[in-house]
């Protein structure tokens, strides 16, 4: 029963009795009802108007007690009808309906039927599926096989390259003579007249290396073929090397970082200043801003601060500003802020030189202490 509005009279006579009425939507009250159900029809008798909460009291001549409707509510009791409309448990709903519904047999038919033809499907394509399996088996089986032959590769190769670095560091500790030295430095043509230099004759006594204490792979420029070797030598004395993987089963050692090589003495040169002497030298390089007699023009020159390995004195070097490297050495040495670059530069002492500790740079030869004819 639909509910339109509940009607409170606001400007009654004194004579008029105020009540609450639920009226319908067409403003007729209904003289009868049909309520249709599943499988029955019943007819309701006559619904009277609901009359909601209680009437105010009269006096006893049908007056209306004022006093006692100033105190009452104007607002309906809805309680009641709330409670009226609210919706049935779930569980009740249609039990009647569904005891009397007739079966649907020709959807249970068809029903049967699909799950009939699935089935049949199913077995007929069996043996294809079967078929399949084994295929997919096999596929994942050459997988594995073909992943566990490349896991024993890569483990013979890593072993082997162990092996050959370990060769190379014992053999080069090892060496008696410059000679059996050479078979384990790399670019031994070009390092011979250096180590010839160098030793000047008189070979040090081998220091024979008791084990291999760490082995770092290393990156250097483009090359990731170099490797850091660390050994513990005899009387417990530490040897470092920088060792390249020549090849899967030869590795060199580079002996021009291992005695930090330098054309001169760093102190011999940094003293006695052989005017016209170039040189290339192993040095840590820093930017300064110190600029003299003929460098003194710093639009011309950049300042660099040049120290030595094993060497207490200084130098200042500047680099053209218009020279080819003159840019590219900057930006390497812009990379390595706070700190010192180690790399090799040609150094070279004009002429005529008036500055006490000024050299030319000539010539960027590596970016860092290891020199490779490739660079």
């Amino acid at each position: 029963m639909g509910i339109s509005a509940f009607l409170i009279s606001s400007m009654a006579n004194e004579d008029d009795k105020i009540e609450l009425r639920l009226v319908e939507e067409d403003g007729e009250a209904m003289e009868g009802v049909v309520r249709l159900h599943t499988d029955e029809v019943e007819k309701v008798e006559k619904i009277l108007p609901v009359k909601v909460g209680v009437s105010p009291r009269t006096d006893q001549d049908g007056k209306l007690n004022r006093d006692e409707f100033k105190t009452r509510s104007n607002e309906p009791k809805l309680e009641p009808l709330i409670e009226t409309f609210l919706p049935v448990d779930e569980d009740t709903w249609g039990n009647q309906a569904v005891s009397k519904a007739a079966i649907p047999w020709k959807w249970i038919a068809l029903v049967v039927c699909l799950i009939t033809g699935v089935l049949s499907w199913s077995l007929l394509d069996l043996d294809k599926g079967e078929d399949e399996k084994q295929s997919l088996r096999k596929e994942a089986l050459a997988t594995v096989e073909q992943d566990e032959a490349d896991d024993k590769a890569e483990e013979m190769k890593a072993k082997m390259v162990l092996s050959s670095l370990e060769r190379a560091a014992r053999g080069f500790f090892n060496a008696s003579s410059m000679e059996e030295m050479l078979l384990y430095v790399r670019e031994p043509e070009r390092v011979r007249v250096l180590m010839e230099k160098h030793y000047s004759g008189v070979f040090p006594e081998a220091k024979r290396c008791v084990k291999i204490t760490e082995i770092i792979a290393l990156t250097i420029g483009k090359s990731a073929s170099f490797w850091m070797v660390a050994c513990e030598l005899e009387g417990g004395v530490a040897g470092l090397l920088l060792v390249e993987m020549v090849s899967e089963k030869e590795a060199k050692v580079d002996w021009e970082t291992f005695v930090c090589y330098q054309p001169m003495a760093w102190d011999e040169f940094a003293t006695s200043r052989p005017v016209g002497y170039t040189g290339d030298f192993r040095v840590n390089l820093e930017k300064d801003h110190f600029y003299s007699h003929e460098y003194t023009d710093s639009t011309l020159f950049q300042s660099y601060r040049l120290t030595a390995h094993n060497g207490e004195e200084f130098l200042f070097g500047y680099a053209p500003r218009d020279a080819a490297f003159a840019q590219k050495l900057s930006e390497i040495v812009d990379s390595h802020p706070g700190k010192v670059t180690p790399l090799i530069l040609r150094l070279h002492i004009p002429h005529g030189t008036s500055s006490a500790r000024g050299v030319l740079i000539r010539e960027l030869v590596s970016p860092t202490w290891l020199y490779s004819e490739n660079d």
